[in-house]
């Protein structure tokens, strides 16, 4: 009996101690920046193709403080460098990027905006809208991790809530959603948030953004295995000088609204099938700003469609609202001291 007494208290002291960690993990909340500032949906001939970070900030000019803890967001621990004319990653060289997982197989891209939230895009949601189909997973370079990756299964974390913009009708503006995790996401070295910024003004023809995923790396080629994260670096291409482009022979589309354009003119440089939902992002006094997410584009890498992606900045008031009235003070234990707790208390116990 002393024995189980024992157990129990040491049980109890540690899920105290995982409750304090979430207590002060779930108080993240999201602030306005003073910045001035799986493309897998179908593709529809001739409607435009599918392409389918908390902001902890530092104390930098130009950045809100927007956590209580001292993370700062858009900071990565890997510095060196298909996604149409990309090239392998690395990992930890972009570790908010997120595989979005519907019945545990990747089907877009996502972003971590904080420990439970997530940003994609909202056509990624047009025909399955139960969160409990959905997951995503954190701190893989692969998209098909080993199944005897344990590491991978703990950094996949279940959708609890899906909200799709309200001015998303179905068609290309507004196309983007924020993921409500049901638990909060542990940072590491491979897994840290992404910044957003109130304004992408300062990013207007910026030439040395980058946009990943692991979607298709041509119109007609899917990412071979090992399925690891491409990257390419691509132009913000303002969006008098898209529409143009897109005025080009054949089929016209309009770039308006809340849509942002980036690639290359020649072509040769974009996001693909698969990759929607995914980040675009800018880097910006060291800090890395997500200024886009992948949303359509009239094939992959062609010359004159460059790809069209969802302005964050334009719904950042809409972010910011719902991160600050979703943030829960309530507590749970952490996933790894519950099941460290259970076991030393010796449940389940005979009657």
């Amino acid at each position: 009996m002393g024995a189980r007494v024992r157990a129990l208290l040491l049980a109890q002291l540690l899920v105290r101690a995982g409750l304090r960690g979430q207590d002060v993990q779930d108080l993240d909340q999201l602030f306005p920046g003073k910045a001035p500032g799986t493309r897998a949906s179908p593709r529809r001939a001739p409607e435009p193709e599918r392409k389918g970070r908390l902001i902890f900030s530092s104390p930098r000019p130009g950045f809100e403080n927007s956590s209580l803890l001292t993370w700062p967001c858009g900071r990565r621990t890997v510095s060196t460098t298909r996604v149409v004319g990309g090239k392998d990653s690395e990992l930890g060289r972009w570790p908010w990027q997120g595989s979005l997982r519907l019945w545990g197989a990747h089907h877009c891209g996502a972003s971590l905006l904080n420990r439970r939230w997530v940003l994609s895009a909202a056509h990624c949601f047009e025909k399955h809208t139960d969160p409990f189909e959905w997951s995503v997973q954190f701190g893989e370079l692969s998209a098909s991790p080993s199944i005897w990756n344990l590491e991978a299964y703990y950094n996949r974390y279940q959708v609890e809530e899906i909200i799709l913009n309200p001015m998303y009708l179905g068609a290309s503006s507004s196309d983007i959603a924020l993921l409500k995790l049901s638990s909060s996401v542990t940072y590491n070295k491979y897994i840290h948030p992404v910044c957003v910024a109130a304004s992408s003004s300062e990013f207007q023809n910026q030439t040395d953004c980058w946009v990943t995923g692991w979607g298709h790396i041509g119109e007609d080629q899917v990412l071979p295995a090992p399925y690891l994260l491409q990257e390419v670096q691509v132009g913000i291409i303002n969006t008098t000088m898209c529409n143009y482009l897109y005025t080009q022979p054949l089929v016209r589309y309009d770039i308006w609204g809340d849509m942002v354009c980036a690639g290359d003119s020649q072509g040769g440089k974009d996001a693909c099938f698969g990759d929607s939902g995914g980040p675009l992002a800018c880097e910006k006094r060291g800090v890395w700003i997500q200024v886009g997410i992948v949303s359509w584009g009239s094939g992959c890498g062609r010359p004159n469609r460059p790809g069209v992606y969802t302005n964050v900045s334009r719904h950042f008031n809409w972010i910011r609202m719902l991160v600050a009235r979703g943030s829960t003070h309530r507590l749970e234990p952490s996933r790894l001291l519950l099941p460290l707790a259970v076991l030393w208390a010796g449940l389940p116990q005979p009657a």
